[in-house]
This record gives C-alpha cells, sequence and structure tokens, in this order.
C-alpha cells in the first residue's frame, strides 16, 4: 500500500487537474547525490525541499508494478547524458565505465504537479540497488534491484573455511580502522590508477585495503588497493578522473584473512573467525 499526504489526497479526491512527473535520485557509494526530473522545468520536492533538476539527463524507464511476496523486482532505467551532466566533475558515461554507479541507490518518485510546476505530493514508486550496467556511445542502460535483493542472501551465514569470516574493521572484527589508516596527499605522476604518495608504510601493508578522498572533485570515492609499495598505491579499478597533485585522501590498511597476518599484523587473533586447521579433501586414488 502507498501512503500520501493530505494535499494529494485532496486533489487526487477532487479529479484534478494535475500534471504527472518523475524525480529520480541516485545516491551514489562516494555519498555524492543527482537529483534530477522528467519534467521540463526544476520541480521541488514538497517534503524535502529539494530541487530536482530539468538539465540532467534525458531518462526513460520500464514499468513499475505492486506485488505481494517477497520477489526481487527489478527496474529497467535508460539514461541519456549530455556534456555538461558531471559527476565529480567527470560526464556520466565516463563515470559509469569507472565503476562510479557501483553500489549506488536510486530511488523513484512520482510528482503530482498543480499547477505546474509546483508539487503537491509524491509517490514512492521503486527504490533499489544498481546492478547490471551496459554503456554505449550515447546512452547508460542500468538494471536496478528492489531491496528485497537482500533477501537472496545464502545460508547458512557461517562457512566453515581456511580464511576468516569476518569483514575488515566490522563489528565481528572489532578492529578500529581509524586506528590503521594513515592519511597522504597525491604527488605528481600520478594517474587514476596510480598514486604516487608520501606513504613510507611497509610493502604490502595497504594491499586489499582501500583509499578514500578527501575534499576536492573525488570526495568520499573510494577505490580498493590492488598493490602497495612505499610511496605508490596501485588501485584496482580507475578513479572517475585523474587526481590532482595535493589532493589528499586516507588510506586503511587491508587483510588478506589468513591467521597468520591476524596474529601478526593486527594483533587480533581472538576474533579470528577461520577453520585453517580443518583437513584438506584427498580424493582417493
Amino acid at each position: 500500500m502507498k501512503t500520501v499526504t493530505a494535499p494529494l489526497l485532496t486533489l487526487l479526491n477532487a479529479g484534478g487537474p494535475y500534471t504527472m512527473a518523475d524525480l529520480y535520485t541516485i545516491t551514489m557509494a562516494s555519498g555524492a547525490v543527482l537529483r534530477w526530473t522528467s519534467y521540463d522545468v526544476d520541480v521541488v520536492h514538497p517534503v524535502s525541499g529539494l530541487t530536482y533538476s530539468s538539465s540532467g539527463p534525458v531518462i526513460s524507464r520500464g514499468k513499475t508494478r505492486m506485488i505481494i511476496g517477497a520477489e526481487v523486482d527489478t527496474l529497467d532505467v535508460s539514461i541519456f547524458p549530455c556534456t555538461t551532466n558531471l559527476i565529480n566533475g567527470v560526464g556520466v558515461l565516463a563515470a559509469a565505465q569507472a565503476g562510479g554507479f557501483d553500489g549506488a541507490m536510486l530511488n523513484l518518485e512520482r510528482a503530482f504537479l498543480s499547477p505546474a510546476p509546483t508539487a503537491v505530493g509524491v509517490v514512492s514508486m521503486f527504490y533499489g540497488r544498481f546492478a547490471d550496467l551496459q554503456i554505449g556511445r550515447t546512452s547508460l542502460v542500468c538494471r536496478i534491484n528492489s531491496g528485497t535483493e537482500a533477501l537472496a542472501t545464502l545460508l547458512p551465514r557461517n562457512l566453515y573455511q581456511p580464511g576468516c569470516i569476518h569483514t575488515l574493521y566490522d563489528s565481528g572484527c572489532g578492529l578500529n580502522r581509524s586506528s590503521f589508516g594513515s592519511s597522504s596527499t597525491v604527488l605528481a605522476s600520478s594517474t587514476n590508477i596510480l598514486l604516487n604518495c608520501g606513504l613510507s608504510n611497509a610493502a604490502g601493508y595497504f594491499d586489499r585495503g582501500y583509499v578514500q578522498f578527501v575534499g576536492g572533485a573525488l570526495d568520499g570515492v573510494r577505490r580498493t588497493v590492488k598493490s602497495y609499495t612505499p610511496g605508490a598505491i596501485t588501485l584496482f579499478s580507475p578513479l572517475p578522473s585523474v587526481p590532482v597533485v595535493g589532493a589528499v585522501f586516507s588510506a586503511y590498511a587491508g587483510c588478506d584473512k589468513t591467521q597468520a597476518t591476524c596474529t601478526s599484523k593486527f594483533s587480533n587473533v581472538a576474533q579470528f573467525r577461520g577453520a585453517p586447521y580443518i583437513p584438506i579433501p584427498v580424493i582417493a586414488a
């Protein structure tokens, strides 16, 4: 069942007149938020007071539906950006190519305008996470999975395996990430996948960890560290744009999930949840 505000209910019971417009809120994993509308002028959200831009990309979408049960619903969205539509200073398609939409969430609302462009109320239509992306020369085709996707998690939750089942720095691991983080700045000759910096930790210290930028065009952007040697960090996936010299970032230590690393690097073996002493399978000849 969908809920509506009293002004919108009054408008609908009166039979209009009204105009409908889609409001798209895209929340990136970095924390950046994009607000676009399908209407030809900007629309102010009647509840939050936030403005949805009509200068964003042209967006077309599939139909939404209402179902009973816990089925994972999907929504197909096609985004046709223009050169002025930027995410953290780069084009929408370039940001998508660099993984900018990984983990992003989409909230679709329908606004009722009376008189246009004044929004009397909104109705929530769909909420979900970006899944499959198809990047073309002029468009981005997205498959959005509803929040019930989380119910597809495989059970049992705890598996017997040599490596630790905890995620580094989560409540099970118990480590404070700030104790294993270091701040630095980007030095000259860096690229969108190689960061030259002033870090001097032992080689491999940040392997499988991550870096997160603070301030500037890449504010909040996070990338996993592929390899680290003193003064240089190589990332698993490229940044949306080449960071400027002096850009500030924090780097956090990574973990390979082994008991030896948990003991020697983090002194946290009491929280280790692997099973390294289980005999390996042996196939009789």
